[in-house]
């Protein structure tokens, strides 16, 4: 993988993690449990290189966290756009939560699974950048949707099509 691939990819899509989380309060509950005491951060990695990849393909836990490396064809993230490849990613994370052993990791299938809706597109868009964008609420997301289908990008005033 190109150093220009990864930076384009780190600020274009991995934004999505820091916005998962608002799907995650909802079963903040199922995500405790004696299997998952001290672990706070579930990893789904992709790898374009296999010796990157620690323990390729399998589920594993290390210190505070549960992993799992795919090995992956990152070029294939370049042509689309980012909301319709977090979309794809979505489901093939979900497939591969499916098959973890820990039933934490488990109840992520159904956040990962859902499909994006239209507020979630317009609350996702800031993340799927760098800078980030200023952040969108859901009662914002909806005016938004609602109105002219446009959102200001934070520090050009470029207007994003939705």
């Amino acid at each position: 993988m190109t150093k220009e691939r990864e930076q384009s990819l780190t600020f274009s899509h991995w934004g999505f993690a820091e916005w998962f989380c608002r799907r995650l309060k909802p079963i903040r509950e199922q995500l405790r449990g004696p299997e998952a005491k001290g672990v706070n951060i579930v990893n789904l990695m992709l790898h374009e290189t296999p010796e990157h990849a620690w323990f390729p393909n399998e589920w594993r836990q290390r210190a505070n966290s549960f992993n799992y490396s795919l090995i992956y064809d990152l070029s294939t993230l370049e042509n689309q756009q980012p909301i319709e490849n977090i979309q794809n990613l979505m489901q093939l994370y979900a497939n591969l939560a499916e098959q973890a052993p820990w039933p934490q990791v488990r109840a992520l299938v159904p956040q990962l699974g859902e499909p994006l809706s239209e507020i979630d597109k317009v609350t996702l868009l800031p993340y799927l950048q760098w800078p980030r964008g200023e952040k969108v609420s859901d009662a914002h997301a909806k005016r938004i949707l609602k109105g002219s289908l446009t959102h200001q990008s934070s520090g050009t005033g470029e207007k994003v099509l939705l």
